[in-house]
């Protein structure tokens, strides 16, 4: 039971072995409502992808993100997370830079110039901001999956 936070590592008295033992207890019946609730909830239907998509956009925001507006190429300053159903129907999770650094980047790209800073800035920024996505979402408890291609996440559902 190592991932058990027992108030008195070192316990030196029977109340604080009486404390430790609750904190056990307590931690056993988290464990077996879990295991119901997972039970419970194999024999529902999946999720509605637009359902799916708001309660995602919802978890991303309570995480202190900026969840770009639904059409974010209009806005030429519009930067953030993306969050949207792709024509699969399926929920995906992609980090888009500002603009500036999109058009610094592809400029420098085109130049054949793949060294240059401003296209170092963008790949740091998007390995750096998918990766915090992923770990986000992974702590909201959402199965996610890369993308045969690109950066972003496809959103499976809650796990």
């Amino acid at each position: 039971m190592a991932s058990i936070e027992y108030p008195y590592p070192d316990p030196r008295n029977d109340a604080e072995r009486a404390a430790n033992r609750q904190a056990a207890d307590n931690y056993q019946h988290q464990q077996e409502e879990a295991a119901t609730l997972l039970r419970l909830g194999e024999g529902l239907p999946p999720v509605a992808p637009e359902l799916l998509l708001e309660r995602v956009r919802l978890d991303l925001a309570t995480a202190g993100l900026h969840i770009a507006p639904p059409d974010p190429l209009a806005d030429e300053d519009q930067g953030g997370v993306v969050v949207y159903l792709n024509d699969d129907g399926q929920v995906v999770v992609d980090w888009l830079p500002n603009a500036r650094l999109d058009r610094q980047a592809l400029d420098m790209v085109e130049a054949d110039r793949t060294d240059d800073e401003a296209v170092v800035r963008y790949e740091t920024v998007r390995v750096a901001m998918n990766t915090a996505l992923g770990t986000i979402l992974t702590g909201f408890r959402y199965a996610a999956r890369r993308p045969e291609f690109g950066f972003g996440h496809i959103i499976a559902g809650p796990v």
